[in-house]
């Protein structure tokens, strides 16, 4: 994700909040699954309250720099309880076959190797 300095805190909200539903698509369409709809929207009014309250500097960092934006993202996968549904499932085909993921979806991946 590319962040102009000029963007907005609202725009750089609207381009995090994009590109986690983005991710969480992704993350689901690879493993082949439904997603869990109605986890998947309190994940992004999750986000959406986090956001709320970050500062703008880290706001800003996570919106020019992967590291910081995959660590916000996963906290936000885990603390919403995305990464509780369907747990069993994905364990298994992220051991089995890890290759059917993405990049981008790697730091949701990792929630599933923590304890539930």
């Amino acid at each position: 994700m590319t962040s102009l300095p000029a963007a907005s805190a609202s725009e750089l909200r609207s381009r995090l909040e994009a590109d986690f539903r983005h991710r969480v698509t992704v993350f689901y369409r690879s493993l082949q699954i439904t997603p869990p709809y109605h986890s998947v929207e309190k994940a992004m009014l999750a986000l959406r309250e986090t956001l709320k309250t970050l500062p703008e500097q880290d706001l800003r960092a996570a919106a020019a720099d992967p590291a910081p934006r995959n660590a916000l993202f996963a906290q936000v996968f885990i603390e919403s309880g995305l990464a509780k549904k369907s747990r069993g499932i994905i364990t298994k085909l992220l051991a089995d076959r890890p290759e059917l993921l993405v990049p981008e979806c790697r730091p949701f991946a990792e929630a599933f190797k923590a304890p539930p």
